[in-house]
Parts: structure tokens; C-alpha cells; sequence
């Protein structure tokens, strides 16, 4: 007998959730992350449902981001995983996709495309979860090429806690973030 799996998707309770998110961080701006075709859920379904709930969307998939741009959508896109190659720069310039940079190869290959826009960035710094993002030794050399090249906007910084369902939860890492982001007044995004 062929064990079967089934999961229903009620995509009004996204929204629902998504609403409670808003409601517990009122001056948030929310994006909603929809990677992996909205973690199988499908990308244009929920990104629907969600539209009129959320600020924006994140992604890794350029080809997810730019469905998004075809269908119509016109909020902002964050790019989770920045460039995988320095050509895709064009089209997140044509399509306004916001990179996020964790490595010094994308900060080098933005600053390189001389793009003819300029480009919002979050720069993704490694707190503790040690799979992407800047340390502290490479982070401000990446944030004073940002800063200094003509086709970046506005920069900000961000990280991804990864112990924060472990007891110990995110004290550690946001201090860390803390201690690297200093006295830069840039904007965050956790």
C-alpha cells in the first residue's frame, strides 16, 4: 500500500498571518518571503493573496523575482542571495530588484556593472549562522565600496539569526550585529 500525502493550502490564512505580524510591529516594514515557488505553496497564488498585506517580497530565484515583474507587481523585491553571476546585475537594475550582498565578489561586480541606476543593497552580515554574510574583517571594506560607488543607493544592513528557536535565543547574535553595524545610523533589517 502507497503511503499518500496531501497538504491543503488555505491562503487565507497567510494573509490572516501576515496580519498578525502587522499588528504586533506596526512600524515594520514587511516583506513576505516567497522563495522556492512560496515554499511550494506557488508563487503567483500567494504573492496575490498577500499583495495588498505586505510591503514587498523576498526571493532567491531571479527567474521567481522576475514572474513577479511580468504578472504585473511593482513592489519592492528583495533578492535574498544577491547576484549568483555579475550579467544578472543588469536585470536587477531593469527590473529594480534590491541585492543582498554577502560576499566581496558581489560588492566588486556592482560596483563594476557601472549600472545606470542606483541600486538599493542590503549588506547580509554573519552574526553566528556562519553560511553567508560578511565578518567583521571584510564588512567595512565592502561597506566603503558601497558607500563610494556611484551606482548604489540606499544601504542597509542585515542578518539572519539562526539560533532564535534555541533556548539561548537571539541575544548573542543581535549583539554581535549590533557591535558590527556601530554608530553608522544605517537603516536594519532583521
Amino acid at each position: 500500500m502507497a503511503l499518500k500525502i496531501e497538504a491543503h493550502i488555505h491562503l487565507d490564512n497567510l494573509r490572516h498571518n501576515l496580519e498578525c505580524v502587522r499588528r504586533l510591529a506596526p512600524r515594520s516594514q514587511l516583506l513576505a518571503v516567497v522563495k522556492a515557488d512560496a515554499y511550494g505553496h506557488g508563487l503567483l497564488p500567494v504573492v496575490r493573496t498577500l499583495t495588498d498585506t505586505t510591503d514587498g517580497f523576498a526571493l532567491v530565484e531571479l527567474e521567481g523575482a522576475l514572474a513577479l515583474r511580468d504578472a504585473g507587481y511593482s513592489q519592492p523585491v528583495l533578492m535574498l542571495e544577491g547576484p549568483y553571476q555579475a550579467d544578472e546585475l543588469a536585470l536587477y537594475a531593469e527590473f529594480e530588484l534590491t541585492p543582498v550582498l554577502h560576499t566581496m565578489w558581489q560588492v566588486d561586480a556592482l560596483v563594476e556593472a557601472r549600472l545606470p541606476v542606483r541600486l538599493p543593497v542590503y549588506i547580509k552580515l554573519n552574526t553566528g549562522m556562519n553560511r553567508l554574510g560578511f565578518n567583521e574583517d571584510e564588512f567595512a571594506t565592502a561597506l566603503d565600496r558601497l558607500v563610494a560607488a556611484d551606482c548604489v543607493g540606499q544601504v542597509t544592513l542585515m542578518t539572519h539569526f539562526a539560533d532564535a528557536d534555541e533556548p539561548s535565543g537571539i541575544g548573542q547574535q543581535l549583539q554581535r550585529f549590533q557591535d558590527m553595524a556601530g554608530d553608522r545610523r544605517l537603516p536594519v533589517s532583521v
